[in-house]
């Protein structure tokens, strides 16, 4: 029929949330149809939080594995993890970490000589990257390098995310990392009139509803930390699926990212979170849409994340961010409301300091 929309959905089979629930991950791969070669992915510092927890697991369920530690996420890293994968003959990783494991995890299975598949075991809820297909690595900055399968299931343990030890900051980037759904899909709907970028209404539409659910419910989550980490992980959990389900990055990807991986690489070895970066994009990519941007600072300041670069851990020069938005339109091809020229200098230090994120 004219004007009706196909939509060819990538998306995990299960999605489990809740306390004490990692003894479902031997249930999830005896449903797996194939016999699975585990390898399971952790970090030096979550093989303590969730690690030794899922080997445990595993072993009574009587299901063999091999285990890496994740150290760095450099392409030149992951290219290495990956040539373990290949001389395993893993089929199947489980990321038992933050999102360093996790992006390593998807490029793997991504780069695999056989099909491999994923569970995501989230240590954190800082970022839509544990449910998304999409695949970012720092080398030297955080790049986009492709799109494998999103995880074939997600198990978040709330009272393993609670043991983070930094908590509230990481939960907090998580906030910084939906709030910038905001301006991504204002992006996306602007290429589609100017460029005829391909758009889904059904997405967008399923996007700005559970955005506008996020706002209403964050402040009040806020209050009590578990409630929090229920109410970010769905937001993010939901982008995520999104972004396989339309089978496009621009769900939750705009000027606000490019932004933030110009300021990443203008800041290498500063401590900012990805979520932080974006939080400060999404601000200064509201005022330039005409958005509220004064609302997304509430947002952000009630879940006590960064909306200036002195609320940072690691201090950044404010020319950073004019040399940031200065660049950001050319760090992928996507259109935005940077257009293809960007923004001049007087420009460019005229919204950071309207915005206050540079005093």
């Amino acid at each position: 029929m004219p004007g009706s929309e196909i939509l060819e959905s990538i998306v995990p089979r299960s999605i489990i949330i809740g306390n004490s629930i990692l003894d479902k991950i031997p249930q999830i791969i005896k449903s797996l149809r194939f016999k699975p070669k585990v390898m399971v992915f952790t970090g030096p510092k979550t093989r303590h939080i969730i690690g030794n927890d899922v080997f445990s697991i595993l072993e009574k369920g009587n299901i063999s594995f091999d285990s890496l530690i994740i150290e760095e996420a450099s392409i030149e890293a992951a290219n290495t993890y990956q040539d373990s994968v290949n001389d395993n003959g893993s089929n199947l990783i489980i990321c038992a970490g933050g999102g360093r494991v996790i992006e390593i995890g998807k490029f793997c299975s991504f780069k695999a000589n056989q099909k491999t598949e994923l569970i995501s075991v989230p240590t954190t809820a800082s970022h839509d990257g544990i449910a998304s297909p999409f695949i970012f690595l720092n080398d030297p900055t955080e790049k986009y390098i492709g799109e494998s399968r999103p995880p074939v299931a997600i198990i978040a343990d709330i009272d393993k995310i609670i043991q983070h030890p930094d908590l509230p900051r990481y939960l907090a980037a998580g906030v910084g990392d939906t709030v910038g759904k905001m301006t991504a899909i204002w992006d996306w709907r602007y290429a589609h009139r100017i460029k005829s970028v391909k758009f889904s209404r059904f997405v967008g539409g399923v996007l700005q509803s559970a955005d506008s659910l996020f706002q209403n419910q964050v402040s009040e989550a806020l209050v009590d930390q578990e409630n929090a980490i229920k109410v970010v992980l769905k937001a993010l959990l939901i982008a995520g699926v999104l972004m396989g389900t339309s089978n496009d990055i621009r769900v939750g990807y705009g000027s606000e990212h490019l932004f933030s991986q110009a300021l990443h690489s203008e800041t290498p070895n500063k401590d900012i979170l990805h979520g932080e970066r974006v939080a400060l994009g999404t601000i200064l990519m509201a005022k330039l849409q005409g958005q509220d941007y004064q609302q997304i600072i509430k947002i952000l300041d009630s879940a006590g994340c960064p909306t200036c670069i002195d609320d940072l851990e690691d201090e950044i020069e404010p020319e950073a961010v004019i040399r940031a938005l200065q660049r950001a339109h050319e760090v992928d091809s996507i259109y935005t409301i940077l257009g293809e020229t960007g923004l001049s200098k007087k420009a460019a230090e005229t919204l950071a300091i309207q915005t206050n994120v540079i005093s």
